[in-house]
């Protein structure tokens, strides 16, 4: 089995513009082969970034994601996509985007996906919050987890900064940023994530809303 932990960053001109008026501007991946287990976390995995910066139009970010996961696929029995909101977010920007650029067909690129397994820590840990929506973002549940004395990792950049960063060139924070929230899936999938709903279960309160 291998885990690909997956992240995009995007450049909308508009908040209103979400799919209609944004293009995707880099993509992460940390495809993880070692157990799935806690004892994992010891072992550092790298990550791969495709992005504008470095040369690539969004056809071909879109094009090597696809073809990372297509290989993945061939060569692991089981394929498992994790991220935070991508089941909302990522997965459907992607094969949109696939589509459009005449990658696929829409049910060849529909099929792929659905042969993976996708665990989406946006839903998982919603549990956390008592299916309450306000306060599901990463800066938030790092917070909490950090009061809980869970030491997760540092959450530093906030993605509703991504447009001005990119607006002024600086594409390594926009870089950092993609590479720390992977790292922060992989310790959700890993480790945080079942404390958190864990905790949440013994308090009976919502974690992330406030409420």
């Amino acid at each position: 089995m291998v885990r690909l932990y997956l992240d995009l960053e995007t450049y909308r001109p508009r908040k209103e513009g979400s799919f209609v008026e944004e293009r995707i501007i880099s993509i992460g991946l940390l495809v993880d082969e070692t157990p799935y287990q806690e004892e994992s976390l010891k072992e550092n995995v790298d990550s791969v970034v495709f992005s504008e910066w470095n040369g690539l139009d969004e056809c071909q970010i879109v094009d090597k994601v696809h073809e990372q996961v297509k290989r993945a696929m061939a060569s692991h029995r089981f394929t498992v996509i994790c991220g935070f909101n991508v089941l909302r977010f990522d997965v459907p920007l992607l094969t949109c985007r696939c589509v459009q650029h005449s990658l696929g067909k829409l049910d060849e690129v529909s099929k792929m996906w659905n042969d993976c397994f996708t665990i989406d820590y946006f839903q998982q840990l919603l549990v956390a919050n008592r299916n309450f929506f306000k306060g599901m973002t990463l800066e938030r549940i790092i917070e909490v987890s950090e009061k809980s004395g869970l030491k997760p990792p540092a959450y530093n950049e906030s993605g509703s900064a991504i447009k001005e960063l990119f607006d002024q060139g600086k594409y390594k924070q926009i870089e950092e940023h993609l590479k720390q929230d992977l790292v922060i899936v992989r310790w959700l999938d890993l480790w945080g994530a079942k404390r958190l709903i864990e905790k949440s279960m013994k308090e009976g309160q919502a974690l992330f809303s406030g409420s």
